[in-house]
C-alpha cells in the first residue's frame, strides 16, 4: 500500500498526491490518498495490493524514485514530504493531466489575455518571499512590446502593491483558487512566483511562454535551507528566467496595509473562538 499524507496546501497536495499515485501504479499497490477538492479523478480507487508492514516512510523532497520502483517487495509505503522535483512528474505528464482533470463545474471566462502574472503576496510577505516589482516589470517588459492585455492573479487584491502596475493597465482576476489555477493554466504567457501553485498551472497547460524568478532568497533559494533542500522546480532549459537578487520592500501605504490584513485576521480569529461563529477568515 502507498499511504499519502498530505502537508501545507493545495500546490503542495498536488506534488503528493501524484507521486504517491505514480508509486501505487507503478508497485501494484493499493493507494491511500484523499481526494483533492476540484480534481474529481484523485477520487478514483487504485486498487491493488495492500500490505501493512515493513513500513517505508519517506520525507524531504529528493527520493530514490527509480530505485523504489524497482523494489518489488512487500510493504506500506507512507509519504510524508513535499516532492517538488520537475523530473518525478514529467515522464507522467499524459497520465497525470488526466488524474488532474479540473473539475467541470469549475468556470473561467472566455477573455482574451497576453500575459497572466502569478503575484503572491499574504503568507509570503510574512515569509520573505514575496517577490519585489522589479521581477514582475522586467518579465512584462520583456513579454509586452507594445499593447497588451495583462491580468494579474493573486491571493490579495486590494494590496496597493498593485498600484505599482498601472501602467499596463492590468485587470485582476477575481475567483477562488481552483479558477485561480486554472486560468493561469491557460494563459498563452505566465509570469510565475516561486510558488508550487505557479509552478502546477505551467505543467497542466501549454503556455507558450513561462517567465520564472532565479531568487536569491525563499522557497526556492539556498537561503531556505534545510526546508528547501532538494527543491527543482526551476526549469531553466523550459522557463525564460530572471534573477531576482533583492527581496521586496514595502512601501508606506503597502506595509499600512499588511498591518491592517494582519490585525483584522486576529480579530476575525478571537471572535470565531470566543463566540463561535464562521466569519471568514483572511488568508495568512
Amino acid at each position: 500500500m502507498v499511504e499519502v499524507r498530505y502537508k501545507a496546501r493545495l500546490g503542495n497536495n498536488l506534488f503528493q498526491y501524484c507521486l504517491g499515485r505514480i508509486l501505487a501504479e507503478g508497485l501494484g499497490f493499493a493507494l491511500q490518498a484523499d481526494p483533492i477538492p476540484g480534481f474529481p479523478n484523485t477520487a478514483q480507487p487504485v486498487a491493488g495490493a495492500v500490505h501493512q508492514g515493513p513500513e517505508q516512510v519517506v520525507t524531504g523532497q529528493r527520493i530514490p524514485l527509480e530505485r523504489m520502483l524497482a523494489d518489488r517487495n512487500p510493504r506500506r509505503i507512507v509519504l510524508d514530504g513535499w516532492f517538488q522535483r520537475h523530473e518525478y512528474y514529467w515522464p507522467y505528464r499524459t497520465k497525470i493531466r488526466q488524474w488532474l482533470r479540473f473539475d467541470s463545474n469549475i468556470r473561467v471566462p472566455d477573455v482574451g489575455v497576453d500575459v497572466v502574472l502569478h503575484v503572491r503576496r499574504t503568507d509570503f510577505i510574512q515569509l520573505g518571499w514575496a517577490l519585489p516589482f522589479s521581477f514582475y516589470s522586467a518579465a512584462l517588459e520583456r513579454l509586452i512590446r507594445d499593447e497588451g492585455r495583462v491580468w494579474i492573479v493573486t491571493d490579495d487584491r486590494h494590496d496597493p502593491f498593485f498600484r505599482r502596475f498601472s501602467k499596463w493597465r492590468p485587470k485582476v482576476f477575481p475567483g477562488t483558487a481552483l479558477q485561480h489555477m486554472l486560468f493561469m493554466a491557460r494563459a498563452p504567457k505566465l509570469v510565475m512566483s516561486q510558488s508550487t501553485f505557479s509552478w502546477w498551472p505551467t505543467f497542466l497547460g501549454d503556455p507558450q511562454v513561462v517567465v520564472c524568478p532565479l531568487p536569491s532568497f525563499g522557497a526556492w533559494s539556498e537561503q531556505c535551507e534545510p526546508w528547501s533542500v532538494g527543491i527543482n522546480l526551476i526549469e531553466c532549459d523550459r522557463f525564460v528566467c530572471l534573477e531576482c537578487k533583492e527581496p521586496y520592500h514595502p512601501l508606506r501605504a503597502e506595509a499600512r496595509h499588511q498591518r491592517w490584513r494582519l490585525l483584522k485576521r486576529r480579530v476575525i480569529l478571537k471572535l470565531n473562538r470566543t463566540f463561535r461563529i464562521p466569519l471568514l477568515v483572511p488568508p495568512f
